[in-house]
């Protein structure tokens, strides 16, 4: 049976559609791959962007909590350091006050040495004195005897002075090293001379 002249175009109209349907449809389903395709990359990339981020997240935290202990061990420094600078201005005054505690001491020793020898000067004179009153025969034993008065009042006062000195310089040792200093030793020494003095002079 054929088809009339009218029909056949309207059927290879109908066919070259369907070739033409038929090839977007390829087109279509190209396309639909692709963007598939695409689709999966980005979502890897995202999964990986997620990861990195999350990373971050726990290097930031981590850093951050560094810079809390970084920080709290450098306000302990400081703290130290002022207490440490507090320390070294009380221990240089502690110093400065022992020093002049020794030249002080110094000065008094000087000024009872003066004094000694001013006494030893009158014994001298008294000796002299003697030496017209007492005879001859009680002379020699007389000397002898202000000779070691003489001298003993020069060793107890030298062991006096230099015991003073020792127990400065244990006092500044003391504060060098950061104990606590016990203080009153220049009055000690100074009764202690005095009281060695008067017996013997008086």
């Amino acid at each position: 049976m054929s088809l009339s002249p009218a029909v056949e175009p309207k059927l290879e109209e109908l066919k070259g559609k369907i070739r033409h349907l038929q090839q977007v449809k390829r087109t279509l389903e190209e396309d639909l791959r692709e963007a598939q395709c695409l689709r999966d990359a980005l979502q890897e990339e995202q999964d990986a962007l997620c990861t990195a981020v999350h990373q971050l997240e726990i290097t930031y935290k981590e850093k951050e909590e560094s810079c809390k202990v970084l920080q709290y061990k450098c306000e302990e420094l400081e703290f130290d350091l002022k207490r440490e600078q507090q320390l070294s201005s009380e221990t240089e005054d502690l110093v400065q006050q022992y020093t002049f505690q020794i030249q002080e001491m110094k000065l008094k020793h000087r000024k009872l040495r003066m004094k000694f020898e001013g006494e030893l000067q009158q014994l001298m004179a008294q000796h002299k004195h003697l030496y017209s009153v007492y005879s001859p025969e009680q002379l020699p034993g007389e000397i002898e005897r202000l000779q070691k008065v003489t001298a003993q009042l020069l060793k107890a006062a030298e062991e006096l002075r230099l015991s003073q000195l020792n127990s400065l310089e244990e006092e500044l040792k003391r504060v060098a090293n950061g104990q606590q200093p016990v203080g009153g030793a220049a009055d000690t020494a100074e009764a202690h001379i005095q009281q060695a003095f008067v017996p013997h002079i008086a």
